[in-house]
């Protein structure tokens, strides 16, 4: 690498940050899951039941799901993250508690 000028080092520097941004882009998207797979998630979680109230979150990139679910006696609260990660999960028995 004989006499590079500092321009073009900058301007190589500024190609791999712009590719390695477009990268993680294509990355995130392809990974990120929609409302209908976070719904699957939560209900396989649940052993199925009625999705009695649903909150989707948006966070820059990609949604958070929340989900409270009753199946029989039985009733979960459950939260995923975008890439279909349970992030938080509660049950109990009887009427879901009211906060």
């Amino acid at each position: 690498m004989k006499n590079m000028s500092i321009k073009k080092i900058i301007g190589i520097i500024i190609g791999v940050v712009v590719v390695i941004g477009i990268v993680a882009l294509i990355l995130i998207m392809s990974l990120k899951i929609d409302s209908f797979e976070a719904q699957d998630i939560a209900l396989k979680k649940s052993n199925g039941g009625e999705i009695v109230s649903e909150e989707i979150s948006n966070e820059v990139l990609w949604n958070e799901y929340s989900y409270k679910i009753i199946n029989g006696d039985k009733w979960y609260s459950i939260e995923i993250d975008g890439f279909g990660n349970i992030t938080e999960l509660e049950t109990g028995s009887g009427q879901y508690p009211v906060r």
